[in-house]
């Protein structure tokens, strides 16, 4: 009987740490949000700069 105690009182540090260590190692929410927020930066840039170039050959067309 106290074999088993001991052996509980050794292994479950060892099993919390690998659990906590599983869980960490994850990509939390924060994660997740910061690289969406990223691309939808990038996304926007991207279109503002294309809605600059358009409206540079709509002024010269009417300039025409």
């Amino acid at each position: 009987m106290h074999d088993i105690a001991y052996l509980l009182q050794v292994l479950t540090p060892f099993i919390l740490g690998l659990l906590t260590w599983r869980l960490n190692s994850r990509n939390s929410d924060h994660d997740y949000i910061k690289e969406e927020n990223d691309r939808l930066n990038a996304e926007c840039k991207r279109l503002q700069d294309e809605n600059g170039k358009l409206r540079k050959e709509l002024e010269n067309e009417r300039n025409y």
